[in-house]
């Protein structure tokens, strides 16, 4: 029994001994993973002031995955943009699990209605943990949304109309809206009168004449603040409007250019103007607002129609003063990013001002004081 036991045991010793001898060689042989590289793509990152909810996104990523929690302290750093007014302080210390490659690190930019140039700040890195950095900064470009830059005025100061910057649209056909005018280039329906550009709506007969200026393919815009100060037309069937088109109007059509609208107004309703945007989403949609004027009319004097067309809204004033917001998020396949051309015209009649009647009185002006584009 006891030589039994005793070469049962010697087996058991040298059958543990071939495990352990195993197990270290699986060991040895077992690979570590290399320490990961953290990096933000980019020593720069711009974004807009008008942020869609505020919030920014940056993206931290490892060269690698990695076996262990990776983490790294974060703190952002006053520039030319100042926390609590321009953007919000952060601080703190970001993970990165075992396996996973990236993180989302969120930020706050406050939108400052009284600053009108560019501003930036920096988020600094620090005190890796299971990893290297490749930077230690990165840099935050807070692009302004007020636009104060002049880019390009027509005062209409000189006659002419400048053949570089303005197109006439003539002919008829309805113009999609079932329209009666014919638009010509006749000094009758257009003509330039000491520093005022006059759109003229006549009436010869039975039949309706008027003009349609447009910019397109000579000056173009993407993102801006428009001014047009202007006096209205009134009276039952006319349709004055201040407006944009997608400059890729001859490829993509409409409405998939897109369609900004300023400013519209029905002559029979001459206290209420429209401002619009027009888009497709499985066919035409569009969405807008409106403005009364508290007493008088447009088209008892001049006033200041602008709209402010950033990456992440519109907004339409009237004599400065807000009376409609429109929001990127409200739009599905947003086509608002590629330049567009200026329209001005009157059309008389169509599907929605319906013809004139016996109360509209002609000759009816359109007269523009100026258009102001700023960036």
């Amino acid at each position: 029994m006891n030589i039994k036991t005793g070469a049962s045991l010697k087996y058991l010793t040298l059958f543990t001994l071939g495990i352990l001898l195993i197990l270290s060689a699986n060991v040895s042989c077992k690979k570590s993973l290399p320490t990961p590289v953290a990096q933000i793509d980019n020593t720069e990152f711009n974004v807009w002031e008008d942020a869609s909810g505020g919030t920014i996104s940056l993206t931290v990523s490892l060269s690698g995955t990695y076996d262990k929690p990776v983490t790294i302290d974060y703190t952002t750093v006053d520039g030319s943009a100042i926390a609590g007014k321009d953007y919000t302080s952060a601080s703190g210390t970001i993970t990165i699990q075992p396996g996973q490659k990236d993180i989302i690190l969120s930020l706050n930019v406050i939108q400052d209605t009284a600053k009108k140039e560019n501003t930036s700040f920096k988020v600094e890195f620090s005190n890796p943990v299971n990893c290297t950095l490749s930077g230690t900064e990165f840099v935050i470009m807070i692009n302004n949304t007020d636009y104060a830059n002049l880019a390009w005025s027509d005062e209409f100061n000189a006659s002419p109309l400048d053949p570089a910057v303005w197109n006439y649209e003539t002919g008829g056909g309805g113009w999609g809206n079932n329209e009666l005018e014919t638009y010509t280039n006749s000094a009758d329906n257009v003509h330039i009168d000491t520093g005022y550009l006059h759109i003229t709506a006549t009436k010869v007969g039975s039949s309706y004449y008027s003009a349609r200026l447009t910019t397109q393919g000579k000056k173009i815009f993407t993102h801006c603040r428009v001014d047009i100060r202007a006096k209205l037309p009134e009276g039952q069937g006319l349709w004055p409007a201040l407006w944009m088109l997608g400059n890729n109007i001859s490829t993509a059509g409409w409405p998939s250019c897109g369609e900004i609208d300023i400013m519209e107004l029905l002559g029979q309703n001459p206290s209420k103007v429209y401002g619009t945007v027009h888009w497709d989403q499985s066919g035409h949609v569009s969405s807008g607002g409106s403005m009364n004027l508290t007493g008088g009319t447009f088209s008892s004097g001049f006033h200041i129609f602008s709209l402010i067309w950033a990456p992440n809204h519109f907004q339409w004033l009237i004599d400065n003063q807000p009376y409609l917001i429109f929001n990127r998020s409200q739009v599905s396949g947003f086509p608002f990013d590629l330049p567009q051309f200026f329209i001005f015209n009157v059309a008389v009649g169509g599907n929605w001002p319906k013809p004139p009647d016996g109360t509209t009185v002609f000759p009816q002006n359109m007269i523009v004081d100026y258009i102001r584009v700023y960036q």
